[in-house]
């Protein structure tokens, strides 16, 4: 029998799942739930020794015999430290030696409990990755755990082979009973690589045939021709969804590039009708973050996550990694489409048909109409920079023309330095540069146009609200005499000054009319720069436009129009019967 532990059931199952069979245990008390359950299944060969300076140089032996990762397993405190001399020579020899060190709860560190130090990083430079694994009391746990171990695991031979750690916190492992007769099947991470067989990549182009496949394309600046290439490929083969935003900077076939908006107005609508079988991630951030997640996270074993990365590294945005892919783009899509059929798939047409739906907004004067207006009198071939928070969500309602090149500091998402980020942008190029950016994320930056190397091209939309109007967004508006001070940063600064005092040519708009002519002279590229438009609108304002904007994107209703346009389309397939 096994434990009823879900923390020591996942580690089982997952070192079942990896081929981890030879484990050399020492004497101890707190992981006896761990020993006890491995005594209950053949597949684990255990080696008893007393002296865990003994047992990791015998696990070491054992590497060297075999040639694949073995485990050592002891209790918490000093029984843990005394594993130092084989780790370290586990390290330097390239040994994949897998430590489980058995833990007390973090809580009780520094508490005077018996038998407990900071064990968790003990080995920290002389192990390819540490794990702090915790208890498992609910469904977050479990995710935390599942990934963590299979990080471990896989990091044993990634890169070259070395020595791994796994803490295990144990709270009391005198109570634990033993009731399970079977493992669970958790969930296991597969690493591929660009050498894999064709007879694998034959398999997991079978995987892709008629499903419903969904791409998801983050952030990029530069797309190779031939990464473009492959791609087309690809899409032809197996039809897939592409989701992107302004920030993919591709607009390839299949693709939508509405993404934050069709998120959205799916949000009431039966998810599951338009929830993937497989989706693949590749290159960086994206906009729509949280309205993914909100997608993909409640479905469960039924979506697959592949992710495409040179580096290899685990991201698990959605809690549904499956596949890490660490290979060139143009290679993975290459081989796939090699090995597949034509696909049946109409998942594509099925997005398409909301994304048809989806109207742009028609707004009063505001944010949203400043931004609007501005980015329907961008000229064509031009770069554009777009600070953080609302600028970047709020472009997202609009299209840009595909000529258009956009940028965010969309890494961490942070306000700091978006301005300075397009100033050395501007410095390094004769094309014309453009600046998207809200009233506090500029004047946190606005040393950043104080710079001897301010180029002529730069250009600014400074959309001032006198405050941060995102922090308005989320609370009720009978707040709203109390948000201004300490909430939204309320402000009555304008930029004149600063900015005439550093070289630009200043315009400002306070209605629709000097909006509209203060872009026209800020788009035109024949006058001599840098300039910057500070737009001034009311936050209130500003919350409910968007909001309502928001609520117009109808969720059942868009559905029911599909549905009526497919009825209908199937009427007059009929009549010609």
């Amino acid at each position: 029998m096994y434990s009823d532990n879900p923390l020591i059931t996942n580690l089982l199952s997952l070192l079942k799942q990896f081929g981890i069979r030879k484990i050399v245990i020492s004497p101890g008390s707190r992981h006896f739930s761990i020993i006890h359950s491995m005594e209950s299944d053949p597949f684990f060969e255990l080696f008893s020794v007393v002296d865990e300076r003994s047992a990791a140089f015998f696990a070491v032996g054992l590497i060297q015999q075999s040639n694949e990762p073995v485990a050592v397993c002891c209790t918490s405190g000093t029984s843990v430290i005394n594993y130092g001399s084989a780790v370290i020579e586990a390290f330097y020899q390239k040994l994949p030696l897998l430590l489980l060190t058995a833990d007390r709860l973090p809580e009780f560190l520094g508490q005077m409990e018996d038998q407990m130090f900071r064990q968790g990083d003990t080995f920290q430079h002389f192990v390819k990755f540490n794990g702090q694994l915790k208890q498992i009391k609910n469904a977050f746990d479990e995710w935390y755990c599942n990934r963590i171990i299979n990080e471990g695991l896989l990091a044993l031979n990634h890169n070259g082979q070395g020595p791994v750690q796994l803490n295990i916190p144990i709270e009391n492992h005198h109570l634990d009973t033993f009731s399970k007769t079977a493992l669970p099947t958790v969930r296991k991470i597969d690493r591929l690589f660009s050498y894999e067989t064709d007879e694998s990549w034959q398999n997991l182009a079978k995987k892709l045939q008629n499903k419903k496949v969904m791409i998801v394309w983050g952030q990029t600046h530069f797309i190779p021709k031939e990464v473009a290439a492959a791609f087309e490929k690809f899409v032809e083969a197996f039809n897939p969804v592409v989701l992107t935003d302004n920030l993919s900077n591709y607009n390839g076939p299949n693709t939508l590039d509405d993404t934050f908006l069709l998120l959205r107005a799916l949000k009431r609508s039966e998810k599951s009708e338009f929830s993937p079988d497989i989706v693949i991630t590749l290159y960086g951030n994206y906009v729509f973050n949280g309205e993914i997640k909100q997608l993909l996270r409640p479905l469960g074993k039924s979506v697959e996550h592949w992710m495409i990365g040179a580096n290899g590294e685990i991201v698990d945005p959605f809690r549904r990694l499956t596949h890490i892919f660490e290979m060139p783009e143009q290679l993975f899509f290459n081989k796939l489409s090699a090995f597949s059929e034509n696909s049946k798939s109409t998942y594509f047409d099925q997005w398409n048909e909301i994304s048809k739906l989806l109207p742009e907004p028609n707004v009063t004067y505001s944010e949203l109409y400043a931004i609007g207006e501005f980015i329907h009198k961008l000229p064509q071939n031009v770069d554009l920079h777009i600070a953080n928070s609302s600028p970047i969500r709020m472009a997202s309602t609009y299209k840009i023309d595909p000529s258009v090149k956009v940028y965010c500091n969309r890494g961490v998402n942070g306000i700091d330095g978006c301005m300075s980020t397009a100033v050395g942008f501007a410095a390094g190029t004769s094309n014309a540069t453009f600046l998207m950016i809200g009233d506090l994320t500029f004047f946190y930056d606005m040393n950043a146009v104080w710079n001897r190397h301010l180029s002529k091209n730069f250009r600014i939309l400074l959309l001032n609200n006198e405050g941060g109007a995102v922090m308005h967004m989320p609370l009720h508006e009978r707040l709203a005499s109390i948000l201004p001070k300490h909430v939204s940063a309320g402000h009555v600064t304008s930029a004149k000054g600063w900015l005439e005092s550093v070289g630009f040519t200043y315009l400002a708009a306070n209605d629709e009319k000097s909006c509209q002519e203060g872009i026209e002279k800020l788009t035109d590229l024949s006058q001599e720069g840098p300039i910057v438009l500070e737009v001034f609108t009311e936050k209130e304002t500003d919350v409910r436009i968007l909001k309502e904007y928001f609520k117009s994107l109808n969720r059942e209703t868009l559905m029911d129009k599909v549905k009526m346009k497919a009825t209908a389309k199937m009427k007059n397939i009929l009549k010609r019967f």
